[in-house]
Order: structure tokens, then sequence, then C-alpha cells
């Protein structure tokens, strides 16, 4: 599903500033039930299996994110699982498959595996993408992300026909978001004395660091990826 640039924009912004993604400050905020799949109720990571399709993000910029990740934590830890490694902070293009089953699964992913060279070929040659970091969100119930957007309708407009691309091979019923999970929650239910901490911090980022992180993705160094966990991840092509 493709998406114009101001609509996109604007879509990004009003994530932003509906309260992050967050319930009303009164009520308990309750984890996406399909987060039991990936994580135990301590937090500890599930095997979880699948491949998709990522921008690993440059070191600097993981080491910009690995900063917030830790101020996150300070501020929130009791309702967050087991940190994500900063290494592995990535921004992905294209979901494919996911299941706890590896066997479920493993067809989807011989099928993917035998069209991605082709797909990668036709997608590595557009240039460089400008982006700029949005704002901190509560995506799904599930995780804390920072949003990012692109800086110009020309470096949207390579993103979408990347993502276009992609579509093709699994057509998905949602927009692309472009984002770096950043935590995923301790499954559970919260109530607002337990989650407040979190909104205080997710909304003094917003008001205060939005857009002072920009980069350049090369779509050269867009990655087909299998996954055992939400922390295991390889290059498979």
């Amino acid at each position: 599903m493709r998406e114009e640039y101001g609509i996109y924009i604007k879509r990004i912004h009003d994530l932003i500033e509906n309260h992050a993604c967050l319930p009303p400050e009164w009520e308990h905020f309750s984890t996406a039930p399909g987060l039991n799949r990936k994580f135990a109720p301590d937090g500890a990571f599930r095997p979880f299996y699948g491949d998709t399709t990522v921008f690993p993000l440059p070191e600097d910029v993981q080491k910009a994110l690995g900063v917030i990740q830790t101020s996150l934590y300070d501020a929130a830890g009791g309702m967050l699982s087991q940190a994500l490694p900063v290494s592995t902070f990535h921004i992905t293009l294209h979901d494919l498959s996911a299941s706890e089953s590896q066997t479920e699964i493993s067809e989807r992913v011989k099928y993917h595996q035998a069209q991605m060279p082709q797909k990668l070929s036709s997608i590595r040659n557009q240039g460089r993408i400008h982006l700029r970091a949005a704002g901190l969100v509560s995506m799904v119930a599930s995780s804390v992300v920072m949003l990012f957007e692109p800086a110009s309708a020309a470096d949207h407009s390579i993103i979408q026909h990347i993502y276009g691309c992609m579509d093709e091979l699994l057509p998905l019923s949602y927009p692309l978001t472009l984002h770096c999970t950043l935590a995923y929650y301790k499954p559970g239910t919260y109530a607002p004395r337990e989650w407040n901490a979190l909104e205080q911090f997710m909304l003094n980022h917003n008001r205060e660091q939005i857009n002072l992180l920009e980069f350049e993705l090369d779509s050269a160094a867009l990655e087909y990826q299998l996954f055992r966990s939400m922390k295991d991840y390889c290059k498979a092509l």
C-alpha cells in the first residue's frame, strides 16, 4: 500500500501528537495479546521465527538511539522486556513471515528466498534516502519505537518505490511506517501509576528532541534477514 508524501507526514505527526499512541493517563494500559508469542511474562525473549527485509542503521545512528534506549529503561524499565542489542537496531522495510513455529513458515521462507535475489537486484540501485527522526510512540501496544520521515518528497518517492517492489512479493494491508524499535513491553496490564513515567519520558522527548537526528540510508544496504527471536537476526542475502 503506497502513500503520498503529504499523507505520510500527516499520519506520522498525528501518531506522535495523539498522546504518542498511549491511552488516556487515567486508564490502565494493556499490552497486545500477540506480544506473548515473542516474550515470556518476565520479559525474556521467546523463540520466534521469520524473515524480513531491513535497513541496518549506521553505527552512529545506532549509538544515538542507544542513548535514548538507556534513558527509556531508566524511566520505565519495570514495564519493558529484556533490552534489544543496540547493534541490531534497524528500520524494517517490509514484513514477510513470522511464527513461533519454524516448521509452519518454512515453505513461505523458501519461496521468499527464491524470489529475493531478483527483487534485491532491482532495489539496491535506487540511491540514497535522507531521513530524520520524528518522535517516539507506542506501537500497537507492543513496543516503543522511534518514527522516521523522509526529508523530502524525492526521498519519499524512493522509499515508496522500494516498498512497492517488495509489496509485489507479499502485499500488505497497511502502509509503510518507517521506525526503529527501541524496546518491547513486558506482557501484561499496567495501572496508570506504573506507566505514567513512560508517558512523561516519551512526551518530554518529543517536545525537546525532535528533528535532532538526521541521516542517510543507502538502498544498496537493504538486507534480507532471518530471525529466531526479536534479538537474533542474521543476514541471508
